[in-house]
């Protein structure tokens, strides 16, 4: 009999699989079914140094922004994007661009270029699968064979 303190982690990955698949799945579909808005950049921030890969000269920004609902409502939003140590990709460099919103919960946006499906999006849906449903399967048991060893000599 299992105890709940023997389930916990079990419960905490499980949570955490779940966790995983909404972003991974949720952030495509606003691509989908999501509402589209003019957002505008209200603030840029480059974070740590120099990106440690293969690619020289590529470093992490924070890029805050505000857009306005159909019914004058103002929501912020940021995201996290990569640019050369001069300069936002193109798109963020203090002009307007589209994002998309849940118009029942418009907290939940993304910058419409990030909306759409791409292999990082599939692989933490999947990751979110294996962790949520797929570790805890119950394995189908297998019937061993009897193998009949031939004990007589030629």
């Amino acid at each position: 009999m299992n105890t709940v303190k023997q389930q916990l982690p079990r419960i905490f990955l499980t949570l955490l699989g779940l966790l995983l698949m909404a972003w991974g799945l949720g952030i495509p579909l606003l691509g989908l079914i999501g509402e589209t808005a003019d957002a505008t950049v209200t603030h840029a921030r480059r974070q740590g140094g120099e990106r440690d890969e293969a690619l020289p000269n590529r470093y992490n920004y924070v890029v805050s922004y505000r857009f306005t609902l159909a019914n004058e409502e103002t929501v912020e939003g940021f995201t996290h994007v990569v640019g050369s140590p001069f300069s936002l990709p193109a798109g963020y460099g203090g002009k307007e661009f589209k994002v998309r919103y849940l118009a029942a919960f418009p907290a939940l946006n993304t910058p419409a270029q990030q909306a759409s499906l791409n292999l990082e999006h599939v692989i933490v849906a999947a990751v979110g699968y294996l962790l949520a449903f797929g570790l805890w399967r119950k394995k189908a048991k297998r019937k061993k064979k009897n193998r009949v060893q031939d004990t007589s000599a030629n």
